[in-house]
């Protein structure tokens, strides 16, 4: 939660490159349990433990799932 707590909120709509992606899992409930980084129409960077480094789309229903918020930090 520290990421969370030190970027500036921002909407989905507005994401920009670099904004960062915090997503909840079905074992954290509503505590972030991911991060990813933005790259750019709906696609965002993450590493998955099983996978290494992925590029996926937020309107995957995994991720639209698991959304909890949107931040950036500069």
């Amino acid at each position: 939660d520290g990421l969370l707590k030190e970027s500036n909120k921002v909407s989905r709509r507005n994401l920009r490159e670099g904004d960062l992606v915090f997503f909840t899992s079905r074992a954290s409930k509503k505590k972030v349990a991911h991060v990813g980084i933005y790259l750019k129409n709906g696609y965002f960077a993450h590493a998955s433990t099983s996978k290494g480094v992925m590029v996926n789309h937020l309107s995957e229903n995994y991720y639209k799932k698991g959304w909890r918020k949107s931040g950036r930090v500069w």
